[in-house]
């Protein structure tokens, strides 16, 4: 799997998790936690997220500890969901402004995505990347102002093969309080 195919997987699951300003005006700002685990049935996939989390794991504690504290200062863990798939921790930080705009974060690279459906519990989303022919869609459902989950499915082909892999996200509200994480991520 090529670095540009592993961005555009984790820029939609960071879609995924920056979706909580996007439909519903009374999700409370401040730092949000979102644990997004993803599974797919490409081996060449499976085996590239297989081997960064051995990596990590073969680490001697003291590097391991550097890296993890690396990645926190950015809001960024990694580990093991309940059921065995590679699973990414970000915390992000939501100014009101934000939270008020019920808008789509932009998008990376050359995705575009759009809002396809949208209740007071519920978002559903749509994304495309013609440069990685990948797309995908998503809906988040929404739990009240400081907790919701939700889905999200890319499709496509990596290196002539067909790709489909499935996020889920689960979202909930820390604190008021970002510390020195920024809005605006």
């Amino acid at each position: 799997m090529t670095t540009r195919a592993r961005t555009l997987l984790c820029s939609a699951a960071l879609l995924l998790a920056g979706s909580h300003a996007l439909a519903n005006p009374s999700v409370a700002p401040g730092l949000w936690e979102y644990r997004t685990a993803m599974k797919t049935d490409d081996p060449a996939m499976k085996a590239a997220m297989a081997e960064a989390q051995k990596a990590l794991a073969g680490m001697p504690p003291e590097q391991r500890r550097q890296m993890e504290q690396m990645l926190a200062a950015q809001g960024i863990g990694v580990g093991v969901s309940g059921q065995g798939q590679p699973m990414t921790t970000v915390r992000v930080c939501i100014s009101p402004e934000e939270a008020a705009r019920q808008e789509l974060p932009p998008a990376d690279d050359d995705c575009t995505q759009r809002i396809t459906g949208r209740t007071a519990q519920s978002l559903r989303f749509a994304i495309e990347c013609p440069a990685e022919k990948m797309r995908g869609e998503g809906e988040v459902r929404f739990k009240g102002p400081k907790a919701y989950d939700g889905r999200f499915t890319m499709q496509g082909q990596h290196e002539g093969k067909p790709l489909r892999v499935e996020s889920t996200l689960e979202a909930r509200w820390i604190s008021a309080d970002c510390g020195a994480i920024k809005p605006g991520r």
